[in-house]
């Protein structure tokens, strides 16, 4: 079974000593899993999942076959004190096998499926798509629906380090510098506070993300566009048979400063 990452408890210990064990080669690398537990699972002491009958064909329709884009993990410190690195995933198992599960419920069948997968700065998204059972569909109804937005991972590390305190040396976290997604699970509360679905306004934070991109691009778009209004006023002066002369401030300058002015 998996582990739930916790911060702190049983479990929490249990994740160190086995990420301790594979260190040192003495066991495999642990299932770890990203979200908040409260509860035992729902799966009784008979082995039932309470929710079977929800395991139905369901209705299906345009708007239920329609997938959802999910922000499934950031290189943010999440609830336990981790960060996950955005740059360290390893998909290639995933993509054969693209399970979306419940709550992280590995005895039971799948609630969809990324149908496609991509990384943007700082995060790794998929777009989801929904099976067509009538529990699938209900979960998928919570979030359309804007019920339900939280969604976890859930991965074997394969390189990692302590995140420690630089003045105390205080134990803060880990930090999986390198780890194979296992399966994504649809959650109530996801221990990545932006392990959510994309909303459909602006999205504020990858535009944040991409901004000192942009930014540092303003100079060599000051230098072509300078270019470009020298060129022009020389090819104008030609034209009425007068001499080269240094173009007048114009708009392009005024635009040039503003961007400079907004990078600052």
């Amino acid at each position: 079974m998996p582990i739930s990452a916790q911060e702190s408890g049983q479990e929490r210990r249990l994740l160190l000593e086995s990420l301790q064990a594979f260190s040192r080669g003495d066991g495999e690398a642990p299932m770890i899993t990203k979200w908040t537990v409260a509860t035992d699972s729902g799966v009784g002491l008979s082995g039932e999942c309470p929710l079977k009958e929800f395991h139905q064909n369901g209705p299906s329709d345009e708007s239920q076959n329609q997938a959802i884009t999910f922000v499934l993990s950031t290189d943010d410190v999440d609830r336990h004190g981790d960060v996950i690195s955005t740059d360290g995933w390893v998909l290639d198992a995933y993509r054969e096998n693209p399970v979306l599960l419940w709550a992280h419920d590995y005895r039971h069948p799948a609630i969809g499926r990324a149908k496609k997968m991509w990384t943007e700065p700082h995060r790794l998204l998929a777009n989801i798509e929904f099976a067509p059972t009538e529990f699938a569909q209900e979960i998928a109804s919570l979030y359309r629906s804007g019920f339900q937005w939280g969604v976890s991972v859930g991965f074997k590390p394969i390189r990692y380090e302590e995140r420690r305190d630089e003045k105390t040396g205080a134990f803060l976290g880990l930090r999986f510098l390198e780890q194979e997604l296992l399966e994504v699970s649809a959650v109530p509360v996801p221990a990545n506070r932006n392990a959510l679905r994309r909303s459909d306004h602006p999205d504020l934070h990858s535009l944040t993300a991409l901004w000192p991109v942009l930014a540092s691009q303003v100079d060599e778009l000051a230098k072509l566009a300078g270019e470009i209004a020298d060129t022009v006023a020389e090819l104008e002066n030609i034209a009425k048979g007068a001499p080269p002369a240094d173009p007048a401030p114009d708009l392009v300058s005024d635009i040039i400063s503003a961007l400079r002015t907004g990078r600052n």
